[in-house]
């Protein structure tokens, strides 16, 4: 993480700093490549205003001692002749800050045209990658990806400026018919070979679909990434056994029913004929643990593991395995587990059923960097909860149990454990919660000082079990993010929240339950009413006089809630389960509210 945060830094302080480039007003315009390692913008000294009709722009490429003249017009670029020498005495060299101020060009339109007509001769393109600033790198490699300049793509590998090399962003097929794959493995082949490394800082092929975030600062190019969870601290870069630094390969890894991940299959089969390289896989998402996968899972390091991430019904023998493996990633940060295990039925199974739950509980006892523990409808560990928070090692920051029906002995165990009083997320939605208050009050008090996220939803609650919790809810103060949404509330219990947490100087994002009283006694929404109730919630933010955004829900649905709460950031889409529909209400100070 450390190498990534710092490439970002960079690539912040060249945008705000700019390349170097020369400037004036005139009727011609080069771009040049310097041996320096600068990019200059040359104009010829007569104004805009004395150009000829028939002039047009110039752009010239230079790399070494020579110059690649291309002439423009507008948009379209057509190559020129070759000269040896340019004379650039007679540029000012200014940041790119202060030039996009003081002039009306687009810099990330003319660097463009500057990279398309130095990628117009690859040959020329390739010689000058050595010379090229660093800043340059990731444009120029999405330009050779776009247009499927291959040679000039494996020949940037080769020079690749940075520690990290995110292709999984750009790639999603990663096979070796895919001809950028091909590019970018054949440069790396060369890299092995060579005995002296040239100015090539690569570290990390991050294969994975992350990174999209290097190429939207280097780029200005905007992608689309979905909402995801916390990000995890990542490891150094990969040594070998002597301690000597070599090329890590990053990799998500899925096991299914389906045959053999093939990105896997290539990637496993390409490194084992190799020196130098190391496979890394840093998640593994499971839905079947087949004996087909046994050769992937014997070819990873487990112990590299960061992320697992469940989805299966097991019998117990699957439950057995999988504790097996999972006891082995002794790096793990986080775990998320949707499993299900048949209900036993005969004593026999009942007691077989008992050992399981104790095997995978006391696998915990081995993960010693858990940070992050996610729990969907774990209705095996019922009766069992204790168990697992037993062999817990360190506090968790994140926990989250959804969609279950624990005994009352599970949650007041769960609520009184150490290992979860220094929590920043914590999500209890779908979880009945009535019978619990006064463990669930003492277990937000003693993360009062951390708990930044708290999901509630659909957990029973009703007026005299929330107003139980006022007092523990208005003391967290880091709190930002707060659902309650499926609870039987009233208004006036509402206003108490409000009221309440209006010295919560973080809380800004809020999920509530359309009041009781917006409904008719058949439970049908009456739309007057809640828009009424709309208005005096309005009124209750300006007086209370703290920004904030709140949104009210009409139904109880549990996917729906997970859709608009989803990582604690708004999502408003439509639910085709229950048709619900949600309001959202704003209040933001303004002039005549101070």
């Amino acid at each position: 993480m450390q190498a990534e945060e710092a490439e970002l830094g960079a690539a912040a302080q060249g945008k705000d700093q700019g390349l170097k480039l020369g400037v004036l007003e005139a009727t011609q315009t080069h771009v040049q490549v310097l041996e320096g390692g600068c990019i200059y913008l040359q104009q010829s000294s007569q104004g805009l205003t004395d150009r000829g009709q028939g002039e047009s722009p110039q752009t010239q490429v230079l790399s070494g001692s020579g110059t690649a003249s291309l002439n423009t017009k507008e948009d379209d670029l057509t190559q020129a002749a070759f000269r040896p020498t340019l004379d650039s005495s007679s540029c000012d060299i200014i940041p790119i800050s202060d030039w996009i101020k003081m002039s009306n060009y687009n810099p990330s339109s003319l660097l463009q045209q500057a990279f398309q007509s130095l990628l117009g001769d690859e040959d020329l393109a390739i010689s000058s990658l050595r010379s090229l600033p660093a800043e340059l790198f990731p444009c120029l490699f999405l330009e050779a990806y776009t247009h499927r300049l291959w040679e000039t793509l494996k020949a940037l590998v080769q020079n690749w400026p940075f520690e990290r090399l995110p292709l999984g962003a750009l790639v999603q097929d990663v096979v070796p018919e895919n001809p950028s794959i091909k590019a970018v493995m054949d440069g790396i082949d060369i890299l092995l070979k060579q005995d002296v490394p040239p100015r090539c800082k690569l570290q990390v092929l991050d294969l994975r679909n992350t990174g999209h975030k290097f190429w939207s600062v280097w780029t200005g190019v905007s992608f689309r990434v979905d909402s995801q969870r916390r990000k995890l601290v990542a490891e150094g870069a990969s040594r070998n056994e002597n301690g000597v630094p070599c090329l890590e390969v990053c990799v998500d890894l899925y096991l299914s029913q389906k045959p053999a991940d093939q990105t896997f299959t290539y990637l496993l089969n390409w490194i084992q004929e190799r020196k130098g390289v190391h496979l890394s896989c840093k998640k593994v998402t499971v839905y079947s643990l087949p004996s087909k996968n046994d050769r992937f899972l014997h070819a990873m390091p487990l112990c590299g593991i960061q992320e697992v991430e469940v989805h299966c019904t097991w019998p117990f023998s699957g439950l057995h395995l999988f504790s097996q493996l999972l006891g082995k990633m002794k790096s793990l940060l986080r775990l998320s587990l949707d499993i299900t295990v048949p209900n036993a039925v005969t004593p026999e199974e009942e007691e077989k059923r008992a050992q399981s739950v104790k095997q995978f509980a006391s696998v915990f006892l081995h993960l010693r960097h858990l940070q992050e523990l996610y729990l969907e409808s774990p209705s095996f560990l019922q009766g069992h909860l204790d168990q697992v928070f037993r062999f817990l090692n360190t506090p968790l920051e994140v926990f989250s149990l959804t969609n279950c029906t624990l005994t009352e002995r599970d949650l007041i165990h769960l609520f009184q454990s150490p290992h979860i009083t220094h929590l920043k997320d914590l999500c209890l939605r779908g979880v009945p919660l009535t019978s619990v208050s006064e463990p669930l009050r003492a277990l937000l008090e003693i993360n009062a000082a951390t708990l930044q996220h708290l999901d509630m939803g659909l957990c029973g609650l009703q007026d005299p079990q929330l107003e139980a919790l006022l007092p523990a809810l208005s003391s967290c103060s880091q709190l930002s993010s707060l659902s309650l949404h499926g609870n039987r509330l009233s208004m006036d219990t509402l206003e108490k929240l409000l009221c309440c947490t209006s010295g919560l100087q973080h809380l800004c994002l809020q999920l509530f339950p359309a009041p009781l009283e917006t409904f008719t006694p058949q439970g049908a929404l009456h739309p007057g009413a809640f828009n009424l109730i709309c208005t005096q919630i309005s009124k209750i933010l300006r007086d209370l006089g703290h920004p904030r955004s709140i949104m009210l829900s009409t139904g109880h649905c549990k996917y729906c809630a997970k859709k608009v709460f989803r990582n604690w950031e708004p999502m408003i889409l439509p639910c085709l389960l229950c048709l619900c529909d949600y309001k959202r209400l704003y209040f933001r100070l303004t002039g005549s509210d101070m």
